[in-house]
């Protein structure tokens, strides 16, 4: 009803609020919301604070608009839902040593007694075969040396390898030998190590058993990576299950604790080779087979009440600033625009304020809501 030119809603008999013209919409919202005294709360905080003051048709409509298309809220907020984004499992390889990811893991705080604060791994992605090696830095040319002297001199060329986009990865020392090696060299999203999950899973692993045995000044850990890269080639992998030894070469592990046979079996040489290629062909599909089913199996339960967002080029978002941040600093970075996409995993993103560019995984991105006063 109309009372001295005030156009009033009313709420309850005894209740009545005014109408809010769209012309003044923006500023309400801003003082409710943006206000130290209204402190950036959520939609229901907000609503509450508002409906007891004013009405206007689109009222909860308008202030989720806000509340999402507020940079504040989208840099610094908790979000509560899961990060986007469904699981898209990889095709395990055909044979063991076609796949492989390194990284490198470090640096500890303390460096051992030899100066070793960091350990490279290069792991199989079939077998879950492991190959590490403790290390006084993590340069370009430790890692090439490390690649062609524990790997391609005595297993051959991979046929992929995958690295995070660390300098001691992507440079051109690196560059020259996998183009040499016609081995294509592929880089995993920015701050996303499921991208290299096969050696980031195995540094969770061998980091937790080395602390139990090195000693109190944490100086001699290097001493005891080679027995824990054993114990963990040697054990039955959760998702093969097999070892990580046998899967590599196609025989089981003499073990130190074993009693030794009186007997041995000498095949004849005519037959070893197919013998052994039957034995590796089986423990290879059986692997495969395994490994399809734990990724079936986890991806079902990794998309449940997940989005799958999918972004175009020119589209700006925020970016997930990775741990590290103090607990003052923005959770997300942004607005930034995508400028190339890979799929409908992997964008291409531009920071507007420094212009550097940089790939991402969409579980790392949160859009932009563009704000509107309808």
């Amino acid at each position: 009803f109309l009372d001295d030119d005030v156009v009033y809603r009313v709420t309850s008999k005894s209740s009545r609020v005014p109408y809010l013209p769209k012309s003044l919409i923006p500023s309400v919202l801003h003082f409710y919301h943006d206000h130290p005294l209204s402190g950036h709360f959520g939609v229901h905080r907000t609503l509450s604070r508002i409906h007891d003051k004013f009405w206007w048709p689109t009222m909860r409509k308008s202030i989720s608009n806000y509340i999402a298309s507020c940079t504040k809220c989208a840099q610094y907020n908790i979000l509560r839902s899961k990060p986007p984004g469904h699981l898209k499992s990889i095709e395990p390889p055909s044979a063991v040593f076609q796949v492989l990811h390194m990284d490198f893991w470090g640096p500890v705080r303390i460096p051992s007694a030899h100066g070793n604060k960091y350990v490279i791994v290069l792991t199989d992605n079939l077998s879950k075969y492991v190959i590490a090696e403790p290390v006084p830095d993590c340069t370009a040319a430790r890692a090439a040396r490390f690649f062609i002297d524990r790997f391609i001199l005595v297993h051959g060329a991979p046929e992929r390898l995958i690295t995070d986009q660390g300098s001691h990865f992507h440079n051109n020392l690196l560059r020259t030998i996998t183009n040499a090696l016609n081995t294509p060299h592929i880089f995993s999203a920015s701050y996303h190590p499921q991208t290299n999950g096969q050696v980031e899973r195995f540094n969770a692993t061998f980091a937790a058993q080395l602390a139990k045995y090195c000693n109190s000044e944490k100086t001699d850990w290097d001493l005891y990576l080679p027995s824990i890269v054993y114990a963990y080639n040697t054990s039955v992998h959760s998702t093969t299950k097999f070892t990580p030894y046998e899967l590599a070469f196609a025989r089981k592990p003499k073990s130190p604790f074993d009693l030794a046979s009186p007997i041995v079996h000498l095949p004849p040489l005519h037959s070893f080779y197919p013998y052994l290629q039957r034995v590796r062909d089986l423990l290879t599909n059986k692997a495969r087979t395994n490994i399809l089913y734990h990724q079936s199996h986890w991806k079902k339960r990794y998309n449940q009440y997940r989005s799958d967002p999918s972004y175009q080029i020119g589209d700006l978002v925020y970016v997930h600033i990775p741990a590290g941040r103090s607990k003052l600093d923005a959770r997300r970075l942004g607005p930034c625009i995508i400028i190339d996409t890979s799929g409908q995993q992997h964008y291409l993103v531009k920071n507007n304020l420094t212009g550097l560019t940089n790939w991402y995984h969409v579980n790392q991105l949160h859009p932009v809501v563009k704000r509107h006063f309808n």
